[in-house]
């Protein structure tokens, strides 16, 4: 892995499992770490109560890990018991190193209603502290994804977190280009989704995005694997142009996955 000028860190329990690091009695979490680390492609750290590469409450190796880094790439599923404060931390040790901050945040799906109450609240905290927040609403992977009957749950929970991987991988992949002039408003929500057709998957993302009614602009971006066809470009900018009266931005990812896309849509800060 080559030198690197944005730092991911995973925060608190939920993030780690997402990142596929999850406590067994017969797994090894630093081999597992190290396996999530070639897979994702870029460095990452964990702070968690269970694994960490971080110290917990340790500034100092905190601040080591954002040496000579221009953004910092917080993680975390919101309503936890740890996610959100470490998310704090974070941030601001990422303000005293005078970076960046674009924070990925998950809401918990809505049969852990407490989970997901907390993590809505706690949303405009921290999106208050950050440059740009991405939000990714865990039901509606699980509603544009999943067909009822045809998956098992197992199934499903390692597809979403694959799919979450993917997405930051993507984000922080295009932060080497013109990230802070293309997503230039305060929040974005997103839904990164699966489907033979990229129109189509782009189309099932545009119809289940979070805050549906709190949308600051019509702005979008599209994140389209590199062997996308034109003509598929498109079909997809005149799909969504007529839906919404506005051309979106179109974004073509480092990998050759045709059958996952990112839709981004702008929405309203806090």
């Amino acid at each position: 892995m080559e030198d690197e000028d944005v730092a991911v860190i995973v925060c608190g329990g939920a993030a780690k499992n997402a990142f596929g690091i999850i406590k067994s009695e017969d797994g090894n979490q630093w081999e597992l770490y190290n396996s999530a680390l070639e897979e994702f492609g870029h460095r990452f750290d964990v702070l968690s109560n269970v694994f960490s590469t971080i110290p917990l409450n340790d500034d100092e190796k905190i601040l080591e890990a954002m040496e000579d880094k221009r953004i910092v790439v917080p993680f975390t599923i919101l309503g936890g018991d740890l996610g959100t404060d470490i998310m704090k931390d974070v941030i601001r040790c990422a303000r005293e190193k005078g970076c960046k901050v674009v924070s990925v945040l998950g809401i918990a799906m809505d049969f852990e209603n407490d989970r997901r109450e907390r993590g809505l609240r706690k949303l405009p905290e921290i999106v208050a502290l950050s440059d740009c927040s991405l939000v990714v609403d865990m039901q509606r992977i699980f509603d544009v994804n999943l067909e009822m009957g045809d998956r098992q749950w197992t199934r499903f929970l390692k597809m979403s977190d694959h799919l979450i991987r993917n997405s930051i991988k993507a984000i922080v992949d295009y932060m080497q280009g013109p990230f802070f002039s293309t997503f230039n408003d305060s929040m974005y929500a997103f839904v990164p989704t699966t489907d033979v057709l990229p129109v189509e998957a782009v189309m099932k993302s545009w119809d289940n995005m979070m805050f549906e009614n709190g949308r600051e602009t019509d702005k979008s971006i599209i994140m389209l694997a590199s062997n996308v066809k034109s003509s598929e470009i498109d079909e997809i900018s005149g799909r969504v142009a007529r839906k919404c009266g506005r051309v979106p931005e179109i974004v073509i990812r480092e990998d050759s996955d045709d059958s996952k896309v990112i839709v981004f849509r702008s929405v309203r800060s806090f």
